[in-house]
């Protein structure tokens, strides 16, 4: 997959922002918040992109970059359930437009850091096999970097109807190509576009380095 018009951008940014004590994607990171830096980001990639928000969140289009009509800002239907709801409920709307771009980028609103060539590794190895591509690291996996088809809406919906929260259940279940760190590194040769913040220190770190 190399063309734009078939990848969507999906950014979640309706977590509860508990360790960091104030909504992470109103942060300022050199002149923009992190929510319009990372939207900013993803649209030169991704059409449309849906800004996956809480319910009852603050948000606003003034929070967004502005000109930007592709950007779309969906709410949560089912509060308080963690990532892998707002991936559901993205991955389903975009599943139902008419023209469906059959596949998405997931990220959260926190990684200012993330590069415009890392999406594009990711697109180019979904093909035909795979449900979705994802970077792991042993163990660990990346599941909010990711490219996912919106097919995986069922997956991701019947995961969130058994209960399930883990944003990273959600490769588990799929035909996932997995993506190594060296293979991230061919692009991101430090590995930014993995370095969130989800703390103060975390944010200070950020903009002092």
């Amino acid at each position: 997959m190399n063309d734009r018009k078939n990848l969507a951008g999906l950014v979640l940014c309706g977590g509860q922002s508990r360790r960091m004590g104030q909504a992470k994607y109103r942060l300022a990171y050199f002149g923009e918040t992190l929510l319009r830096r990372i939207c900013r980001i993803v649209t030169a990639e991704a059409f449309p992109i849906l800004v996956v928000a809480a319910a009852d969140q603050d948000l606003a289009f003034d929070d967004l970059p502005p000109d930007t009509p592709n950007i779309q800002i969906l709410r949560d239907d089912v509060p308080n359930s963690g990532p892998l709801a707002g991936i559901a409920q993205g991955l389903k709307q975009l599943s139902e437009m008419p023209q469906s771009p059959g596949a998405a980028f997931v990220t959260s609103c926190d990684v200012p850091l993330l590069k415009p060539e890392l999406i594009r590794l990711l697109r180019s190895l979904l093909t035909d096999e795979f449900e979705a591509v994802v970077i792991r690291d042993g163990q660990f996996s990346y599941p909010l970097c990711a490219v996912y088809r919106t097919s995986a809406a069922i997956a991701a919906t019947s995961l969130v109807n058994a209960g399930q929260r883990r944003a990273r259940a959600l490769p588990e279940a799929l035909c996932t190509r997995w993506v190594t760190l060296d293979e991230v590194r061919s692009v991101d040769p430090e590995l930014e576009s993995l370095r969130n913040c989800n703390t103060p220190d975390d944010y200070e770190q950020l903009i002092h380095s």
